[in-house]
C-alpha cells in the first residue's frame, strides 16, 4: 500500500508540475516524439533503445526518428489511451503493460515490464520478445527463469559477467538474475529501490523510498549521498538531500548522475558534493526537467528520460 500510495502520489504532483511548467520542456530536445520515456540504453550501431511507459513499447530512435522497436502501440481502452497486455511473439506483436527500464543482457536486452511483474528479454538474432524471468502473479519467489516471481521489477544493470540485477521495488530487494537463468537475492530490506547502475564492480541504487543513492560491493552497502531528508537540498553527500530519485548512472570519470525525480531535478555528484545541474523552470529557455527517471552518459551528453515532458534531454557534461 505504501509503494502504491507514493506512486500516485507522485504521479499527481508530476501532473501538477507539468501543467505548471510545460514551457519548461518545450525547449530543445533530442527524440522529442516520445510519448513517455522511462528507460535508455544505447546500441552498437549508435541507436538508442528507449522505454515508452505510456505507450507501453520500445523505441528505436535514430536522431529525431523515432519507430517501435519491441510491443504494440496501436491497442486502446474506449477512450483512445494504450493498455498493453502480456504476450510474448514477434517483436511486432508483443505486448507489454508498463516497459520501465532497458538494459543490455547476454545477447540481446532486458526489459522490466513492472505492472506485469516480469523482465521480458528482446534477443538481437531472433526478433522476438519472451519472458527471461517471472511469473505475473506478484510474489519473492527464487528459482530458475519464470518459476520466480517479483513485485513491480523497475530498475536494470548488467556487471562485466553479464549477470543481470533486478530492482524489486514492491519486495524493496534487489534480484540478481545469472548468464545462466537462476534468480537469487542480492539485497534486501531496503526501501523502495528503483534506478540501477553498475560501474567498476559496484552497484550504485536510487532507493527511492529513503531519498538515498547506496553502493553495493562485494556484499557491503555504503550510502553514497542522502541524508535521508525529503528536500532540494545540495552540499556535502552526508547533508544532501533528495526526494523520491529514480534513476542513476555514472560516468566514466567517476561523475555520479540521478534523476531527483519528485524534486524535478537532475543532480550530479561529484567528489563528495552534491549539486544541481538541471531544475524545473517555466522561463527557462533551455531545455528543464519535470519529472526525469532513466538516464545514461553518452560520449561527451548526458541524456535524460522525462516521463511527463515527452522527450529525452539532454545536457552537456
Amino acid at each position: 500500500m505504501k509503494l502504491q500510495k507514493r506512486i500516485l502520489t507522485f504521479a499527481a504532483a508530476a501532473m501538477l508540475a507539468l501543467s505548471m511548467a510545460l514551457p519548461c520542456a518545450a525547449a530543445e530536445s533530442a527524440m522529442d516524439t516520445l510519448c513517455a520515456p522511462s528507460g535508455i540504453t544505447s546500441m552498437p550501431d549508435g541507436s538508442f533503445l528507449v522505454t515508452d511507459t505510456y505507450n507501453k513499447v520500445v523505441w528505436r530512435v535514430e536522431g529525431r526518428t523515432s519507430t517501435v522497436y519491441g510491443g504494440v502501440a496501436t491497442v486502446g481502452d474506449l477512450y483512445g489511451q494504450p493498455i498493453g497486455g502480456y504476450n510474448d511473439s514477434a517483436l511486432n506483436d508483443s505486448y507489454f503493460k508498463e516497459p520501465w527500464a532497458v538494459a543490455p543482457f547476454l545477447d540481446g536486452y532486458a526489459v522490466s515490464d513492472a505492472a506485469n511483474n516480469v523482465v521480458r528479454f528482446i534477443a538481437h538474432d531472433k526478433n522476438k520478445v519472451q519472458t527471461a524471468t517471472g511469473q505475473r502473479a506478484k510474489g519473492s519467489m527464487n528459482g530458475y527463469g519464470i518459476e520466480a516471481t517479483f513485485n513491480r521489477p523497475t530498475g536494470l544493470a548488467t556487471d562485466e559477467a553479464g549477470n543481470l540485477y533486478i530492482a524489486d521495488t514492491g519486495n524493496n530487494r534487489i534480484r540478481k538474475l545469472t548468464n545462466i537463468g537462476t534468480i537469487t537475492t542480492y539485497l534486501e530490506n531496503l526501501n523502495e529501490p528503483t534506478g540501477l547502475c553498475w560501474k567498476n564492480g559496484s552497484l550504485y541504487i536510487c532507493e527511492s523510498g529513503a531519498n538515498r543513492i547506496l553502493r553495493a560491493e562485494n556484499g557491503s552497502v555504503t550510502v553514497v549521498a542522502g541524508s535521508g531528508g525529503e528536500a532540494l537540498a545540495d552540499g556535502s553527500a552526508e547533508q544532501a538531500q533528495f526526494h523520491n530519485p529514480q534513476g542513476v548512472t555514472v560516468a566514466d570519470d567517476g561523475i555520479i548522475y540521478v534523476s531527483d525525480t519528485g524534486n524535478n531535478a537532475v543532480r550530479k555528484i561529484q567528489n563528495g558534493v552534491v549539486s544541481t545541474i538541471a531544475v524545473c523552470d517555466q522561463n527557462a529557455m533551455d531545455p528543464s526537467p519535470v519529472a526525469p527517471v532513466g538516464l545514461m552518459v553518452k560520449g561527451d551528453r548526458l541524456y535524460v528520460c522525462d516521463n511527463f515532458s515527452r522527450a529525452v534531454l539532454t545536457y552537456p557534461r
